[in-house]
């Protein structure tokens, strides 16, 4: 157990959050990120963008509720005019179905909102995102291995029954990857694996509907995650200005009114530039939100780089509870 994780126990313990929250003084926002509401039951996809079971959805939705001020896309020209105050923000990348079957009505029961980020192809054209196909390659391999090639230089034993850790290292690498050589990576590894590539068919109702989002924008926001969920930073200025503008422009169309917000797709500070902060003023978004840990302070946010923690399938209810009341120690 480490040291962040005892600590988060033992407060549990003892019972000492609601104290903390009086007591500590941090001031700020902390965007809290998902992406994917249930169990993955097996599912030959990405298990990693489970982000928690609809139960311990409910419970931490619940606890926010009860104890923080969480707040909107409307809420952050004011929140960030402020020189303290402590807000909770829910976020969630993509668009999966999931999210209006089962963390939608969640939503709705406590009456907390939550920003929605779509990649608009895949509600347009359904198919199977990059991560999810990998997965999708090594679990339907029939082979022991991951054969020698150029992107990994030697073969790598599928030593774990889930082949989860050779996932996670192919996921890796086609990051680091620039988007012309990510589609070789993608050939490559059908034929290595054996498995071809995933068929479109397996992306059924994988996506929400843009019905789906129209009821959503009710009661929810609704922002921006490029057209294709390509890592923005790896394109072209044009390839960027086209995710950029055609997501805002396809989003706008289905819903009839103006979105401010958009999420950079993996989100870490190398996967965008100044490059892709021009093409966001321009095309008018206000806000943008990265994914790589932090929270941000109100009279120092960057409002084109709000970071955001990831919550995952793995983190206990106490290691939650302190990432809200402690996020200078746990984003």
């Amino acid at each position: 157990m480490s040291k962040k994780e005892l600590l988060a126990n033992t407060i549990d313990t003892i019972n000492g959050y609601g104290l903390v929250r009086r007591v500590n003084r941090w001031s700020g926002l902390v965007v809290l990120n998902y992406h994917r509401i249930g169990e993955h039951g097996g599912s030959p996809f990405d298990w990693g963008l489970w982000s928690a079971s609809l139960e311990d959805f409910e419970q931490q939705v619940r606890y926010l509720s009860l104890n923080f001020d969480i707040v909107s896309e409307r809420d952050l020209p004011d929140i960030f005019t402020r020189k303290s105050g402590r807000f909770v923000m829910i976020t969630f990348d993509d668009g999966y179905r999931d999210n209006y079957e089962l963390a939608y009505p969640i939503l709705r029961a406590y009456n907390v909102p939550a920003q929605f980020f779509l990649a608009t192809g895949f509600l347009d054209n359904p198919r199977v995102p990059w991560w999810d196909e990998i997965a999708w390659m090594v679990r339907s391999s029939r082979k022991s291995q991951l054969p020698a090639n150029r992107w990994t230089n030697s073969a790598i034993d599928y030593v774990d029954a889930d082949r989860t850790k050779v996932i996670e290292h192919l996921l890796k690498i086609f990051k680091s990857l620039d988007a012309a050589v990510n589609v070789q990576l993608m050939n490559e590894l059908a034929d290595l694996t054996g498995s071809g590539r995933c068929p479109h068919d397996a992306a059924h109702e994988m996506w929400m509907t843009w019905d789906m989002v129209r009821e959503m924008s009710q009661h929810m926001g609704i922002g921006g995650h490029t057209v294709n969920h390509n890592i923005l930073g790896k394109l072209t200025p044009p390839e960027q200005e086209f995710e950029i503008r055609h997501c805002k422009e396809r989003i706008e169309t289905e819903l009839g009114k103006p979105i401010s917000t958009f999420s950079f797709p993996v989100g870490h500070q190398s996967t965008f530039d100044e490059q892709t902060r021009d093409y966001l003023r321009r095309y008018g978004f206000r806000y943008a939100f990265s994914f790589y840990g932090g929270y941000a302070k109100l009279n120092h946010a960057d409002p084109l780089d709000i970071p955001r923690d990831a919550v995952e399938s793995y983190i206990r209810f106490p290691e939650f509870q302190a990432t809200v009341t402690l996020p200078q120690l746990y984003t």
